[in-house]
């Protein structure tokens, strides 16, 4: 067995053991008891040695997820910053003109 990631970052490694396991490598997390302490990691480790380089190859992948742009964001901070920009002008269409 080969520790393929340590972290404290519970939704991390089991992220990265779903992603494996749809690849179809075994794997097992350890220490999953003890992520409430915060210096506390959790270990995923495959369990065929031959699976090792695969292993790492997912994670790879799954770290490079790119974020998604604020653009494709949800549609309230785009309309809470629409709001905002109206009141701007509305205060001072009222300083110019009123």
């Amino acid at each position: 067995m080969r520790i393929v990631l340590s972290s404290t970052d519970m939704s991390l490694v089991e992220s990265a053991q779903i992603a494996r396991d749809a690849h179809g490598i075994t794997s097992v997390i350890t220490n999953d008891n003890a992520t409430g302490l915060p210096s506390s990691p959790m270990t995923l480790a495959v369990s065929a040695d031959a699976d090792f380089d695969r292993a790492l190859a997912v994670l790879r992948d799954l770290q490079r997820t790119p974020p998604r742009p604020w653009w494709e964001a949800s549609w309230a901070p785009r309309a809470l910053l629409l709001l905002l920009v109206m009141l701007v002008v509305a205060l001072c269409g009222l300083m110019i003109f009123g």
